[in-house]
């Protein structure tokens, strides 16, 4: 796209009747150092590549021909917004002629005196420099790794693309991170914004989405594992699993499967869910168990054996090894039952 200098420039270059460069207005006669200036020429480049937001008049002039004194005027001397990255923006000659007279006369130099050399097309253009795949990617992987709750190792990162235009100003990049994803739920398809600022300007703003793999090392049965039974370090294989859309679905830990109970048949060399699994088992049939009575201003014990198998606080049927009868009991610990009333 193209534009043409018509807003702040309009001041410069469209001047209305008797408005003139605001170094002509000052008082008094022009300095006679700045009108003894060796200054005989002034080019006028034909095509200008500018970083700044605003163009200085000295921009779209050629530095070399000038004296320094007149570097720093015509620095001074602002002549209107940058074009948008992407674009260009025109300088009318007419205009331009127009305002170099004014502005040599404000400093006490005859303008004829001066050689005016002014191509007949003047383009500026906004330097831009082009985001690429690889910075995006880089900066949601870091993202991600600083903030996962997994080991590095454990994750996956892939599929990562952006929506936005990834064209801006040339200058010092730095960037901000605003999350659409929770951060405790970096698996998946995860999604962030990342605000893009060139010399602490806020620029552009990136939407970039990734997919993150999760793998763990699951416990899978060695054997069919049936109804009730008891896991042994026999019945155990490991494999690293693809755990991505079932975080928390499977055992991973040893205490996890150590003195547990099938509660439902597992297939060999499938892996074992937590719901599978029944709580540890702290208790086993013909453990001996010490009997816990107690009523109110009253506590007594004696000595048991456990007739099953059974977790804290779950219900067993315990045999009192002296009187042989057999009573309910709720499990306290691996050795001890409280009768149940």
């Amino acid at each position: 796209m193209r534009w043409v200098f018509v807003a702040l420039l309009s001041a410069v270059f469209f001047m209305a009747p008797g408005l003139v460069p605001a170094s002509a207005q000052t008082t008094g006669a022009p300095g006679a150092a700045e009108g003894s200036s060796p200054l005989s020429h002034i080019r006028i480049l034909g095509s200008v590549m500018v970083r700044d937001r605003n163009v200085s008049l000295l921009q779209i002039c050629d530095a070399a021909s000038l004296p320094e004194k007149w570097k720093s005027i015509l620095q001074t001397q602002d002549i209107g917004e940058a074009p948008p990255v992407g674009s260009q923006k025109f300088v009318d000659p007419a205009q331009l002629r127009s305002y170099l007279v004014t502005l040599l006369n404000s400093r006490g130099i005859k303008a004829e005196s001066v050689k005016l050399d002014i191509p007949a097309k003047i383009i500026v253009t906004r330097e831009s420099t082009n985001v690429s795949q690889k910075w995006v990617e880089d900066v949601f992987k870091k993202y991600v790794m600083e903030n996962t709750a997994w080991n590095r190792s454990d994750i996956t990162i892939d599929n990562v693309r952006f929506s936005g235009i990834p064209v801006i100003p040339t200058g010092t990049l730095t960037y901000s991170i605003r999350p659409v994803t929770p951060k405790q739920r970096l698996t998946g398809n995860v999604n962030i914004s990342v605000d893009l600022y060139v010399d602490q300007e806020m620029v552009r703003s990136l939407d970039v989405l990734g997919h993150v793999e999760v793998f763990e090392n699951v416990y899978f049965a060695s054997r069919p594992l049936r109804r009730d039974d008891m896991i042994t370090a026999a019945d155990l294989e490991m494999h690293r699993m693809n755990v991505t859309d079932s975080i928390n679905r499977y055992a991973t830990l040893p205490d996890q499967v150590e003195n547990r109970r099938v509660i439902y048949e597992v297939g060999v060399h499938q892996p074992l869910e937590l719901r599978d699994l029944d709580k540890p088992l702290i208790i086993k049939r013909g453990d001996p168990v010490r009997i816990v009575f107690e009523a109110p201003g009253l506590m007594v014990s004696a000595k048991g054996r456990a007739n099953g198998d059974a977790g804290f606080g779950d219900t067993v049927a315990v045999t009192n090894s002296s009187s042989t009868k057999t009573i309910y009991c709720k499990v306290v610990d691996s050795q001890t039952v409280k009768a149940v009333q």
